[in-house]
């Protein structure tokens, strides 16, 4: 039963490039991988999804981590395209709300656009159906427990909409659940699955054991 430990990426730059790490991102990511490094953890795996906030978290978090296998590149593990739901499913635009700063807002807008994409069954322009991006997140981790030993321990940096389906997926829930997951995710936070051929556990949530001190509860960020 390959052990998963799936991280949000960290911070990006929310009204500007959003694929990037900005500097406290880099700064979470490193306190990451010292959290991964006091704890003796030796990853038998090492993925992230193609996207720069992706690739460029776990290259941090790998900087303070010895004795690694090689990294690979899956990009099943990247985030649904959140400009194409928003621009199908709600007036805004993507770029417009992230722009103006209008953090309440942006996250009203993609939640309503989650929700009528999760109910809407034919294709998206630019874009995949919800039964879609299931499948291919479904498939991108059956891969990264492929060929291991039982607790074999997974790093896998990927995005909010990636872990909130992952879960939902494992606990039986719905279109609801994985949305109101992925919207709660923290950057950098950590959620823990083990994986089983029959039956799969959520073990953790969300968790941010390298940021749980009084001196860095500023770098605890939704973005």
């Amino acid at each position: 039963m390959p052990y998963l430990y799936l991280v949000r990426h960290a911070q990006p730059d929310f009204t500007g490039h959003y694929d990037s790490v900005t500097e406290l991102g880099h700064v979470q990511s490193a306190w990451l991988g010292e959290h991964f490094a006091a704890r003796g953890l030796r990853f038998a795996r090492v993925i992230s999804g193609s996207l720069a906030r992706q690739s460029g978290t776990l290259d941090t978090i790998l900087n303070r981590l010895p004795e690694l296998p090689a990294r690979v590149v899956d990009a099943r593990f990247n985030e649904y395209d959140a400009a194409s739901v928003l621009a199908t499913f709600h007036a805004d635009s993507d770029r417009l709300l992230r722009s103006s700063g209008d953090r309440r807002g942006y996250f009203t807008a993609i939640r309503e656009a989650l929700f009528a994409w999760s109910r809407h069954e034919g294709p998206v322009p630019g874009g995949e159906t919800w039964q879609q991006f299931g499948e291919r997140i479904s498939g991108a981790v059956a891969t990264a427990c492929e060929g291991l030993d039982a607790s074999a321990p997974v790093l896998i940096v990927t995005s909010g909409g990636v872990i909130g389906r992952v879960i939902a997926d494992t606990l039986g829930a719905g279109p609801e659940a994985a949305i109101q997951l992925n919207l709660q995710t923290r950057n950098t936070g950590i959620t823990e699955l083990a994986c089983g051929r029959m039956v799969s556990r959520v073990v953790a949530f969300n968790a941010v054991p390298h940021l749980e001190r009084p001196d860095r509860a500023h770098a605890v960020t939704h973005s």
